[in-house]
């Protein structure tokens, strides 16, 4: 076993502000296997073709299908967005109460 160093705050940042990907998305629904998700992105590294053109092209989805699932990305990505605004909005409330708490 590995020792890995513990990730920084900017790290930790970056992975919970981190959009997901569309393959990510469709594998987490269910909608393509990983086998499928692999070859799709060597695909895409290949032809530089757009992820969601690979899977039209493929028949692995409707257009209604991949619609749904782009609609779905960008709703996961503005409910994350949301709470952690909301929660950085709450720590600074909170400090700020604390600050003028001291203050007094």
């Amino acid at each position: 076993m590995t020792h890995q160093e513990p990730l920084t705050e900017e790290q930790k940042w970056e992975l919970l502000t981190r959009p997901e990907k569309l393959g990510e998305v469709l594998l987490k629904r269910g909608k393509i296997s990983l086998t499928q998700l692999e070859e799709l992105i060597k695909e895409q590294g290949t032809s530089g073709e757009p992820l969601g053109k690979l899977i039209l092209a493929r028949g692995l989805m409707t257009g209604q299908e991949l619609l749904q699932a782009l609609d779905m990305q960008h709703k996961t990505d503005q409910v994350i967005i949301k709470a952690l605004t909301e929660m950085y909005q709450h720590h600074t409330d909170a400090e700020s109460e604390f600050d003028n708490t001291e203050n007094k």
